[in-house]
């Protein structure tokens, strides 16, 4: 999947490309708010794509933001749900004999990317500018990656906005699973969130995912009510006949 940065029609959104990367799964224009668009400002950019051959998604997307998509003519793609952690109730670091935490570095990409591919089906997989991109969604970020004997066996990006902090990205390698090695890096990235002031981590997960929910709600994240969801604009539909 290459992720390439498109010339930006509306202030203060970050529109990316992304091609397929897997087989029968096409490629698609991303459009990412930073902050709250009218209607006026989804026309605008609905008119720069070629939607006969692209398919344009949002990211997610709260009920406040995804309103001005919805009135003209979007739809609801997949739904997420939303957890937080208040930072106050983090539970113990569990043991391991030969697992190690150290920040990630280049040489480590091939490997962590494989480990995202394995974790994340092919529309929500990362190639390497879409780490890059994840990395760099907020202010401060934190990039960790638990070794066992020198190889790369999982990751964590975190990051930081303010007084609110958010789990980005977690993946741990298949044959590795259910060892507690996702336990660890979770911890570990709510520990660091405490120590950076947040007053809470965000973390969203497809409603699909029932492990992944799992781990989070057993350390002591709660879903939010509200729920965050992807948006695409309807296949076969011209921007013309946007409202």
């Amino acid at each position: 999947m290459l992720l390439e940065r498109l010339q930006r029609p509306v202030r203060g959104v970050r529109i990316v490309h992304k091609d397929a990367i897997g087989n029968g799964t096409a490629g698609c224009v991303q459009i990412v708010p930073m902050r709250q668009l009218t209607r006026q400002d989804v026309q605008r950019l609905l008119a720069r794509f070629d939607v006969g051959s692209e398919l344009v998604v949002t990211s997610a997307l709260s009920q406040q933001e995804r309103q001005a998509f919805l009135d003209v003519g979007f739809v609801e793609r997949e739904a997420l749900h939303l957890l937080r952690h208040n930072l106050s109730n983090i539970a113990p670091m569990p043991g391991h004999p030969t697992l190690k935490l150290r920040s990630g570095r280049r040489s480590d990409l091939n490997q962590v990317l494989t480990i995202d591919r394995g974790s994340f089906d092919d529309f929500w997989a990362l190639d390497r500018e879409s780490l890059i991109a994840a990395r760099k969604a907020t202010p401060v970020h934190r990039y960790i990656v638990a070794t066992i004997d020198n190889r790369v066996v999982g990751y964590c990006v975190s990051g930081q906005a303010g007084t609110s902090t958010f789990l980005q990205r977690l993946g741990v390698s298949t044959e590795h699973r259910r060892g507690g090695i996702g336990s660890i890096l979770v911890i570990d990235a709510l520990r660091w969130a405490a120590e950076q002031g947040g007053a809470h981590m965000l973390v969203n997960t497809q409603e699909g995912n029932e492990r992944a929910l799992a781990l989070y709600e057993s350390l002591n994240f709660n879903l939010v009510e509200e729920q965050l969801k992807v948006l695409e604009w309807p296949a076969g539909r011209s921007t013309q006949e946007a409202p």
